[in-house]
């Protein structure tokens, strides 16, 4: 029975971990915590608890997660007000300050809650993902959330209050199988396996592999004109065939698709492994400990080969964690042990060591330590880091393609840091042996981002894929309004599949699209394609009357090129918009128009910049057309 109840509510799983890590402090404090996902929340059970915590992620602009859908519905019904009263909680929300509603589910949660007649014992945390959401987390735990959990719980005993119990499930669960412990086995390829039990997904990472459809790849071409993968240099279009429930897909909405590991850290981890390639085709099962009867919570899919459980469901280019760490210490040799013993007990240089800039891979922090192989692969495959899908925006409309889904994903690439600095602090803390010194100078390959390296460099037609659709703000209005476009490289890609949509629809508003690239010859992604979305003459009603064809969307085109080549003047997109300002106010302002803006931050921030030189009232209109919902801006990197 548990003193305080950890709910989270996750679609990456970083509050799943936040909540995790908060479940194992709490027994140092003398609190016996217990972690539920809001994927199994009941009314009745969640109203129970005496003090909660939550730990609340806020997904796309401003949405709850998947998994915690019904409970901001409950929470959100003023029918359910006084609900809570004499419960005890505190939240941590998490988001992205890229996004106009920042942290909404947190605020609204926390809000709720004391609205329901709970009582606040601690200040609401504000995790910042664009920033270092990691860093938020410690200084909110760190200010005096387990003296005021201390204090609760001390209040809660002398009140005589019941213990919680926490989630009760619904009388029919009780005809469901008892949940048993999962066993994870390696069998050779020609073996005969039984039946394996009833499962489910043991963590929030895990929930895509077993929800995702299985789709084929249709197409794959590269857009620009100029490809270089050692310079970075690639935008490639990607054509799924859209089955089952991605047949639903909309303009603008979101993609969720799931990478393969390259080649070299799959071929480095089999070694440590101690397996050589011919045994990427033996088979992983799992089996209740108990014996049948019994269901299961597993990481992955199964039975599957041991290809696909590393290649698509363990992150191999990231470095280990202190879950997979502590599962594999027992069987390491000394003093590889004793190092990881070390660095268990060093949130610092846990923290140094899978820190976004040292980029460590699995492999690399092993060689580190002087490990070449032993690890326990059974330990090893439960415990590793899950894959994470990449999310991406969808470029194109089922209005054009009802099978068909598009793609337009960008190479991420930059320079990658040597290991030195991150090496010199573990050793510091006595969890590197010196040797490591020299290991960490070794020059390392560009890092490139794990799916659009996927995409840029191996993908091909006919390859399988997991992918999940999830529907977006950046959607076009309903009503006959000015619809204002902005998009700079892949950023593009809502607005082919809202090009595509406006040349089926009956718009009658102007519709104008701002593009930017490095350089017209090299980079215009989609180039004989936006022309011919354009109006020809530019407005002019006479040739709009000679125009044949199908239907010509785009009223204006207007373009800008960070390095259009010499002798000529670079510009942004957001030098576009200051000159044709006195039209875009216009189109916003006078008659109603929305604008969607798709890129990097750093050029979404400038485009919001301009159009606050731009519109009456500055930035202060801006921040009410966001809240309005008329400008939506997706933004990443």
């Amino acid at each position: 029975m548990a003193d305080v109840h950890i709910y989270f509510g996750s679609q990456s799983g970083t509050a799943e971990s936040f909540s995790e890590e908060l479940q194992e402090e709490a027994e140092k404090y003398g609190i016996k915590a217990e972690v539920r996902d809001l994927q199994t929340f009941t009314p009745e059970g969640f109203a129970a608890n005496n003090i909660v915590i939550l730990v609340v992620a806020t997904y796309g602009d401003g949405e709850p997660t998947d998994n915690a859908v019904a409970f901001h519905r409950w929470v959100s019904n003023p029918k359910n007000d006084g609900a809570l009263k004499g419960q005890r909680f505190t939240v941590m929300g998490l988001g992205d300050m890229n996004y106009s509603r920042f942290n909404n589910m947190g605020q609204l949660t926390d809000t709720h809650l004391e609205r329901m007649g709970g009582t606040r014992i601690y200040k609401r945390g504000v995790g910042d993902d664009s920033q270092d959401i990691v860093s938020d987390f410690e200084k909110w735990r760190e200010g005096g959330l387990w003296e005021n959990m201390k204090k609760a719980v001390a209040e809660v005993k002398k009140e005589g209050r019941c213990v919680s119990l926490g989630e009760s499930r619904p009388n029919s669960a009780a005809l469901e199988k008892p949940l048993g412990s999962a066993v994870l086995s390696i069998v050779r390829a020609s073996a005969e396996l039984p039946a394996e039990p009833d499962s489910e997904p043991s963590e929030v990472a895990a929930r895509f592999y077993f929800e995702a459809e299985k789709c084929t790849v249709a197409k794959v071409r590269e857009l620009r004109q100029h490809r270089s993968l050692e310079e970075g240099l690639s935008t490639m279009e990607v054509e799924l065939e859209a089955s089952g429930a991605l047949q639903k897909y909309t303009a603008g909405g979101t993609l969720a698709m799931l990478p393969r590991n390259a080649e070299s850290d799959v071929s480095a981890v089999l070694k440590l492994l101690g397996y050589s390639e011919s045994d990427l085709n033996k088979k992983v099962t799992f089996k209740a400990a108990e014996g049948t009867g019994f269901k299961i919570k597993k990481p992955f899919p199964s039975p599957c080969t041991l290809r696909d459980a590393l290649y698509l469901y363990c992150d191999l280019a990231r470095a280990p964690t202190k879950k997979l760490l502590s599962a594999l210490q027992e069987k390491l040799d000394a003093p590889a042990k004793e190092f990881v013993g070390k660095l268990l007990l060093d949130a610092d240089a846990l923290k140094a060591l899978q820190s976004d800039a040292a980029c460590c891979r699995m492999h690399e922090f092993w060689a580190l330590l002087g490990v070449t192989g032993g690890l326990d692969p059974v330990a090893f495959l439960l415990n590793c880091p899950r894959q994470r899908a990449r999310e991406f925006t969808i470029a194109s409309s089922p209005l054009m393609a009802p099978k068909r889904i598009s793609l337009c994903v960008s190479l991420t690439t930059r320079e990658t840091e040597s290991l030195e600095s991150m090496a010199e602090k573990l050793i510091s803390a006595g969890a590197l042996p010196p040797t490591a010194t020299a290991a960490a100078r070794e020059a390392r390959p560009r890092f490139l981002g794990m799916c659009s390296r996927y995409i840029s460099a191996d993908l091909k037609e006919g390859d399988c894929v997991l992918a999940k659709y999830h529907s977006s703000s950046l959607a076009l209005p309903s009503k006959d309004v000015p619809i204002v476009m902005v998009g700079a490289g892949a950023g593009v890609a809502p607005f082919r599949g809202f090009w595509d949509e406006l040349r089926k629809g009956p718009q009658v508003a102007p519709a104008v699209l701002f593009f930017g690239c490095r350089n017209p010859a090299q980079d215009w992604l989609y180039k004989d394609e936006m022309s011919a979305a354009v109006k020809l003459g530019g407005g002019c009603a006479a040739l709009a009357r000679m125009q044949v064809g199908p239907k010509r969307p785009l009223a204006s085109l207007f373009t800008a090129f960070s390095r259009p080549g010499e002798g000529k003047e670079k510009s942004y997109v957001q030098d576009a918009i200051k000159k044709q300002g006195e039209s875009v106010k216009a189109w916003v302002q006078n008659m109603g128009g929305y604008v969607f803006i798709c890129g990097s931050t750093a050029m979404g921030n400038g485009v919001l910049q301009a159009l606050g030189e731009v519109l009456e009232g500055g930035p202060e209109a801006v921040e009410a057309l966001k809240s309005e919902g008329r400008i939506v801006a997706e933004m990443w990197g």
